[in-house]
């Protein structure tokens, strides 16, 4: 049997064991899929810890730090850098990231169409930086709000600031803790100040929808939770994994 997880801190609510389960189902695969707390002190220890793992998912907060701790990168993880899968190959351990791919097929599944679009995405770790490569290399213009606590205001305050001098987006992307449990409420009053058509938020919740997605729902709006980018990107893991296009 071989064996998988993801690592990551906090990890309890990751849903990836229930995505990936039916996949080797599907597919004949003799795997298990299992969740790994792994803190940031410890990370240095990465190849110790993932000892007997063929391949394995990384969530906050490692997808850059690890970068330093593998033996080699694809092209996008490169490009974006950032990772979000692992694939151990010959004793060495290979950095992709399927999380913008993901995040564009699951858009353009759900009816939005990227090119000449314009996207704001709130966040600079590696989940936006990938985000942002995907729909840069699509044809979107891309603008990151990031964390700034000048003048001592809250991190929602600022962004709502910055973002009533952006220009309307076509989509806006949370790809920041907020809306997590312990991180703090999405600012639901940047929907007024972006007036956007779509959401997606990179947040999902067990049983419901964020607060975001809750919103964007009500006013209208393409609403796209985090689940439906974790599911498309796990596909493309899947075909790294085991050469098969699920």
């Amino acid at each position: 049997m071989l064996h998988f997880a993801v690592i990551g801190c906090p990890i309890s609510h990751s849903l990836s064991p229930e995505i990936y389960a039916p996949l080797f189902e599907k597919h004949g695969v003799d795997a298990d899929f299992r969740r790994l707390l792994v803190v940031p002190a410890e990370l240095p220890r990465l190849r110790v810890l993932t000892e007997g793992l063929s391949g394995f998912a990384v969530t906050m907060p490692h997808k850059r730090a690890i970068i330093r701790y593998l033996d080699g990168l694809s092209e996008t993880a490169s490009a974006c850098g950032a990772v979000n899968i692992v694939a151990a190959e010959n004793g060495r351990l290979i950095g992709h990231n399927t999380d913008g791919g993901g995040l564009a097929d699951a858009l353009s599944d759900s009816g939005f169409r990227i090119p000449g679009s314009r996207a704001v995405i709130l966040g600079r770790g590696g989940a936006a930086l990938s985000a942002a490569h995907a729909l840069k290399e699509r044809g979107a213009a891309v603008t990151l709000l990031v964390r700034d606590l000048r003048g001592g205001h809250s991190f929602p305050e600022t962004l709502i600031d910055e973002a009533s001098q952006l220009p309307p987006a076509d989509i806006l992307i949370n790809a920041s803790p907020l809306g997590m449990k312990g991180a703090g409420e999405f600012p639901i009053r940047l929907l007024d100040a972006l007036r956007p058509d779509a959401v997606f938020d990179m947040v999902y919740r067990r049983g419901g929808d964020t607060a975001l997605i809750a919103e964007a729902k009500l006013r209208g709006l393409i609403a796209l939770p985090g689940g439906a980018m974790l599911k498309a990107q796990a596909l493309r893991a899947f075909k790294i994994w085991f050469g098969i296009d699920p």
